[in-house]
Parts: C-alpha cells; structure tokens; sequence
C-alpha cells in the first residue's frame, strides 16, 4: 500500500509528520506525494486560526472527491479541538489528536480489519508522559526539526494550543542526544530544536533546562553541524543560556515571541513581559552577538487594541529592528478568554492595520539586510533553482543566493556577501 501526507502549521507538525511517514515506511508502506491516488492519506491538522481550520476542513474535502476510495486519516491541533463534530464526519475514516500519533500504522491496520472508523482521541490529564516520537531522515535532506517537548501551560488569553496540547511534557536529554547523533551520521549540517514552548523545556523533568540541553549537546563536540532554537519567550534568554549558545555551534538567531509592542495590549494578552522586559533582553543577545537576527510574531487587532496601542506596537518593530516579523490579524478562538472579550475589532480595520504593519515590517528588514554589504557569512545552502543558482541561510537565518558551477546542495561555506537583494544576500560566485 501507500500513503501520502498533508501537514498545516507550526515546526512540531512538520517534525510529527516526518516521524509518522518513517513510521509507515518501517512497516513496507511506499510514501507518495499528495494529489496522486495513495490509499492512505494523512492529514496533519492545525487549529491556531480560524484559516488553518477552514484550510482542513478543504483538505478532507477535496481528496476525498478526489480519492474516494481511500483511507483519510485526520491528525492534530484541529481533530483534537474538534473531536466530537468530526464523529460524524462520514469522510474521514481515522480521527486522532495530538496524542497516539506513534500508533498511527496500528490504527490503519485496526481499519483495514474492522472496516469501522477508528476514533482515538483523549483529553489530556496532568503526568502526562512525553510521546517519544523519532526521526532519521527527513524530506528536507539538509535541515533536520526535532521535537524537544510538547504541551503549554502559559494560557495566553487569545491561543487554544494550551488546551488542545496539553500540559508540558519533555523528552528526556539522552533521547534528543541519541536522535541528533543519528541525523550527524546521515549527513545533516544544522539541527533546530523545536517544541511547543520550549522555553518550558525541563520544567516537568527533575534537574532539567534548556541550558542543560544545550551544554550536553555541545559536549557531543560534533564537527560541521551547526544548531538552531525553535521560538523562545523572553524570560528565558538570560546571560548563562547565551554564554551556552556561544560555546558550541549555535546560530545567532533568535524567535522571540512578541506578539504585541503595547503594554497595555500585552497585560490582555497575559503575556507576562513589558515591552521594557523584551528590549532589554534583545539589547543583552546584541552585547554578545551582534549580528544576531531577531525575528517574531504579532497580532494585529486583538480585542480592544486602540490607533494608539497600534501605534505603539509600529515604533517598537523599528526600535528592535527586526530581520523578520511573522504579522497576522487576530483570529478569535472559542475556548479562550479573548474569544468573548469586548470591543472586538472589526475585520477592515484588522486588515488595514495588518497591511500596513507588514509594509513597515519589510522596510525595516531590508534594512537590517543592507548591512551585510561586503561581509562574510557563514551559509547552509539548501536548494538549487534554476541551473547554477543556490538559496541558502545564514547562521543569523537571513537568505542568501549564490551562483556556482560547483553542486553546492548540502554544503557550508563561509561566503562574502557582494550585494543585497529584496530581503536577499547575494554573494560572490562560489567554489568548492
């Protein structure tokens, strides 16, 4: 038999995915490419927003017109939040949440005898035991997402992952220390440690951080492979985890989740940061890595945000300078306190001040680019397009072009940068 794969939203979907297509593979099954006519499909479901789920929703529609023949097996954010309305979804033939998704083989099998649909879907329970999920391969071929930790207790008061994840649970360091050395034997030159929150990472293991992590993963002394953190809260950047950092090969590039620069918008958010808190943990990332990228995510017009909150939030993406922001229009989330705040904002608006944040948000990247003119940086090139043209990333994640004749898929170089692109580091032709 053969299975394809759909997976929406963050990295740990993306890494979940790999784990469960390695997972079929182990068990004889061929792995295709989505749209072709496979007998399983499985999507892997996202629920952060209201266009994640309706993009779902699609997803099990169409391939069912299009394959009516095969198996749907529905997986994620969005089947975990959604599990009663989807027992009577006659399309989908599997339905599993955030849990039991290293049982996923079985449970197609269980179909297969049954002919019944499968429903495997549980609420989450404190102790909760971290799913050992595991990866050798992925289909990237060169950058490796592993999965730290999962679950969140933080409860924003705009975001359902709490609920739909469950609470923290971490994987123990050996594991994440076995499965890197793995993926440096297949030949993967930069490894990023993703999670749901990991800057909760060891809170529910006894004498365990993120700090601990990284100066274990540095103590592996592997040769070529550089590491990279998934999103962090400010709270946890902290002299000790940069000193860490720098010690091994991790790259000056940090995810710090903002989500609004207003106080006042942050405090209904139940952030738990000031927008002083955020600033001067990015001034302390600048005093020991000045060319670091700070990249992020904000929400535009969450419930009863002001011009002025607006404003505030404007002034601060230019005071940070950003290498990129993620800018996305709130999406109110039955479940959560915001879902029935007052004052909610109205879509126009939304959609007005979205645009304009991004417009500004690229002017002050490209900014951040220009000053790259006539340096080195050290690249991972990932892609060819076209004939003799290569994209890669930067250690701080800003893109980069070069043109070789030489196959440079897979390699790491350090390379001058000869002029900028539209939010592109182009450089000198490249040779082996």
């Amino acid at each position: 038999m053969n299975v394809s794969f759909y997976t929406l939203g963050c990295k740990v979907n993306q890494f979940e995915t790999e784990a469960m297509t390695q997972l079929f593979r182990d068990a004889g099954f061929d792995i295709i490419q989505p749209g072709e006519e496979s007998d399983v499909f499985v999507i892997n479901s996202c629920t952060v927003t209201a266009a994640s789920d309706k993009k779902t929703r699609n997803m099990v529609s169409r391939f069912k017109r299009l394959n009516k023949d095969s198996i749907i097996v529905l997986a994620g954010c969005y089947a975990q939040s959604k599990q009663e309305d989807l027992k009577y979804d006659s399309n989908i033939n599997i339905i599993i949440g955030t849990k039991y998704k290293d049982r996923v083989v079985e449970y197609v099998n269980e179909h297969l005898e049954t002919q019944s649909v499968v429903f495997k879907v549980d609420d989450f329970k404190a102790g909760e035991n971290y799913e050992n999920l595991t990866i050798t391969h992925t289909e990237e071929r060169t950058r490796a997402n592993i999965k730290i930790q999962d679950g969140c207790r933080q409860f924003c008061t705009y975001c359902i992952i709490p609920y739909v994840r469950g609470p923290v649970r971490s994987r123990e360091i050996n594991d994440v220390l076995d499965e890197i050395i793995q993926l440096h034997r297949n030949g993967y030159l930069e490894i990023v440690l993703n999670g749901i929150h990991i800057t909760s990472y060891g809170l529910d293991l006894y004498d365990t951080n993120l700090i601990k992590l990284i100066k274990a993963i540095n103590d592996l002394n592997l040769k070529g492979v550089r590491f990279r953190l998934g999103s962090l809260e400010p709270r946890v950047i902290s002299e000790a985890l940069i000193q860490a950092m720098k010690k091994g090969d991790f790259c000056d590039h940090f995810h710090l989740s903002l989500q609004s620069g207003s106080d006042s918008v942050l405090e209904r958010m139940n952030r738990r940061y000031t927008v002083r808190d955020y600033y001067n943990k990015v001034k302390l990332i600048r005093d020991h890595m000045p060319d670091v990228g700070i990249t992020t995510d904000i929400i535009v017009g969450f419930p009863g945000e002001t011009e002025k909150e607006f404003e505030e939030t404007c002034s601060f993406v230019e005071k940070v300078k950003f290498s990129k922001v993620h800018v996305f229009p709130f999406s109110p989330r039955e479940g959560t306190k915001a879902f029935h705040m007052p004052d909610q904002i109205p879509g126009k608006i939304k959609k007005e001040r979205t645009n304009r944040l991004i417009g500004l948000c690229d002017r002050v990247a490209q900014n951040f680019y220009e000053t790259f003119k006539g340096r080195t940086v050290d690249v991972l090139y990932e892609q060819q397009y076209k004939k003799s043209y290569y994209i890669g990333h930067a250690t701080n994640y800003l893109t980069t072009h070069s043109v070789s004749a030489d196959d440079l898929h897979n390699i790491r170089k350090n390379v001058l940068v000869s002029s900028i692109g539209n939010h592109t580091l182009i450089t000198e032709e490249v040779t082996l």
